[in-house]
């Protein structure tokens, strides 16, 4: 049985670490057969977000692929130790029901360990709000993403956990 895997990235940059991780595990949950939609949070317009304007065509269609999914994935670099404002704006205009019973996972990148606890925390939080069942966060650290000259790749244990996380995922898609 196939599921259908929504993304939401937060980064300004599809550049950087965090939309790297988010596309990695997008790339194996498509290659296991399940469908993937993939949302960023420059997708859509700024006023639009912020003044919570859910009748705009582009948030509209963004709330009802968020209802119709089986998993929601969040992906965030970590600013001041928590999930980027830009993500949560995007996730506030997701309505309290949408999630119930789905599954939820948050990935996230920070330069420094001590973040990690907060932001896996917060994510804990944020999918309790929802009643969603979460899988348990998956953060990295800057370091666990190299970046040479072909671009970015994960480091031995970077990809360790990143793969743990994919299975774990994909095991739960398929209860």
């Amino acid at each position: 049985m196939s599921g259908h895997v929504v993304f939401i990235t937060s980064s300004p940059s599809a550049k950087s670490r965090s939309s790297f991780l988010a596309a990695f595990i997008e790339n194996q949950v498509r290659a296991a057969g399940h469908r993937v939609t993939t949302f960023a949070v420059t997708d859509f317009d700024a006023a639009d977000v912020l003044l919570g304007r859910v009748e705009s065509p582009a948030i509209a269609n963004f709330v009802q692929v968020v209802k119709g999914a089986d998993a929601l994935v969040l992906a965030t670099p970590v600013y001041k130790a928590i999930y980027s404002g830009a993500l949560k704006a995007v996730v506030d205009l997701i309505p309290p029901d949408a999630l119930e019973g789905r599954l939820g996972l948050g990935i996230a990148t920070t330069r420094l360990g001590d973040h990690a606890a907060t932001v896996e925390s917060a994510y804990r939080s944020l999918f309790a709000f929802f009643r969603a069942r979460p899988l348990d966060p998956l953060v990295l650290l800057d370091r666990e993403i190299a970046s040479g000259a072909t671009g970015l790749a994960l480091e031995e244990t970077g990809r360790a956990r990143a793969d743990r996380t994919v299975q774990e995922l994909l095991a739960a898609i398929a209860r």
